[in-house]
């Protein structure tokens, strides 16, 4: 999916709360992150800074090989355009890029691990790297969690039907919250599980942001001795007027009213 599509479906997914998760080709839901959704933001932004970074040492690299050749007698057009010092430079860190992105790849690839829904057949299945390492029905899962925050696990609990009922499995998702679309995997998932689906990941976003402020805001008035309004929960414009009325009043530029803190 090129950026233009993605930030369709993303608008889209935000317009109607509706889960678009990615799909595999046979139509299969995947739950979590893919490969290449994890790691396109370092191969585009992070390796080619680093690349740059440490290209005049590749630069010298390159330098020394054009030198052997020419020692050698080798003499043609490659080693005419790697004359110049700014050429060395560029192909220096494009060969360190390739390098730091083969790198990253391969041991990703290996490690990756996702959850493939098939709702029609009520079938997931476990895949870690490239290979299935486990499979179960829909009906046994038990529960499905997971935070939206990047660096989140989701924890998907199952049923063992070869066990006693008390004993389940539980299969584990590492960065549940890298996107949307990941995160509308998990939901997918819990709706066809008969489990109640978690809102939007942007929406759960806004409202850890809003109770985190709440707690420092909470804290600031505590520490001003300002009482705390149930209001200033949702309202952060309220709490910020009442707040700068109160430290204005402790600094004496402004007559105190019935229950403001007083200065100690």
């Amino acid at each position: 999916m090129n950026a233009a599509g993605a930030e369709e479906q993303g608008a889209s997914a935000a317009a109607d709360g509706a889960p678009h998760p990615r799909r595999t080709r046979r139509g299969e839901v995947i739950v979590g992150p893919t490969v290449m959704a994890r790691y396109r933001p370092g191969a585009l932004y992070g390796l080619p800074l680093l690349s740059l970074l440490l290209s005049p040492f590749a630069a010298i690299a390159v330098q020394q090989w054009r030198l052997g050749r020419l020692r050698s007698g080798a003499d043609g057009l490659l080693d005419q355009l790697l004359a110049p010092a700014w050429t060395q430079l560029v192909i220096g860190a494009l060969l360190l890029w390739a390098l730091f992105a083969l790198w990253a790849l391969v041991p990703m690839l290996l490690t990756h691990r996702a959850i493939r829904v098939d709702p029609d057949a009520g079938t997931l299945t476990l895949h870690k790297g490239l290979r299935t390492v486990a499979t179960a029905r829909i009906e046994d899962v038990l529960f499905a969690v997971g935070e939206p925050e990047r660096g989140s696990l989701a924890l998907i609990g199952l049923r063992d039907p070869a066990e006693p009922a008390e004993l389940q499995r539980q299969w584990v998702i590492n960065e549940i919250g890298w996107d949307a679309a990941g995160f509308d995997g998990l939901r997918v998932l819990q709706a066809a599980a008969g489990l109640p689906p978690a809102p939007p990941r942007d929406r759960l976003i806004a409202e850890n942001r809003r109770v985190r402020r709440a707690d420092q805001h909470r804290e600031l008035a505590t520490r001003l001795g300002m009482p705390w309004k149930d209001e200033y929960e949702h309202d952060e414009a309220a709490f910020q007027a009442e707040f700068d009325r109160v430290r204005r009043v402790l600094g004496g530029k402004q007559p105190a009213r019935d229950g403001d803190p007083v200065e100690r």
